[in-house]
């Protein structure tokens, strides 16, 4: 339930269901779905603004380190980053970002490479430059779509409302080319991008 009620835009209702997963998973000592858990309670937390996620997200982290499940930590590196962009630390979230960029390359799961790139598209805005942040937001689309996958419910929310920030950042004209020249990067390209940040 927790993992459908955000299709309906139910974060509250999804954020009841997981903590009440989360509670019976770690009493029977489960660490993958406790795992999972964590990241889902950490991710609805973070799209409510709350501030719980970051206990979440490092449990999640934590397990994930702990018994090497590569994909969670790669996840728990890119929500930890998000969350540091929101509380202003830009240096830490460029530093977690970059270490789940590196893993989710290592292990090639596409999915994670373009939440990454969703998440450094914050971070560009964070540190007022809107016209990168359209082009990484615009390189994570056009990966998903020639993956043929969407966005998880969970972090549709957040990543719909800093596509609209930086639209309204840039206009609509300057957002469009450079959204639409992200869309059209391929996964090495969209690296180098990220990669060749201004210092």
């Amino acid at each position: 339930m927790a993992w459908t009620s955000p299709i309906i835009g139910d974060f509250d209702g999804a954020l009841r269901e997981v903590s009440a997963s989360l509670a019976e998973l770690r009493s029977q000592d489960e660490p993958f779905f406790t795992a999972m858990a964590a990241f889902t309670a950490g991710a609805a937390e973070t799209a409510l603004g709350r501030p719980g996620g970051a206990q979440h997200l490092a449990l999640m982290s934590e397990l994930a380190d702990r018994f090497g499940y590569t994909w969670l930590t790669a996840s728990a590196r890119v929500q930890l980053g998000t969350l540091a962009i929101v509380q202003g630390q830009l240096d830490q979230a460029r530093e977690l970002l970059d270490e789940a960029l590196d893993l989710s390359l290592a292990i090639r799961i596409i999915r994670n490479v373009t939440l990454c790139l969703t998440a450094f598209a914050q971070l560009a805005f964070a540190e007022g430059d809107p016209e990168r942040a359209a082009l990484l937001a615009g390189a994570a689309e056009g990966l998903r779509g020639r993956a043929g996958f969407s966005t998880w419910p969970m972090v549709r929310e957040v990543e719909t409302q800093l596509v609209a920030q930086i639209r309204q950042e840039l206009g609509d004209d300057r957002f469009g080319q450079a959204f639409a020249a992200g869309t059209a990067l391929s996964q090495q390209e969209a690296v180098a991008a990220v990669r060749d940040r201004p210092r």
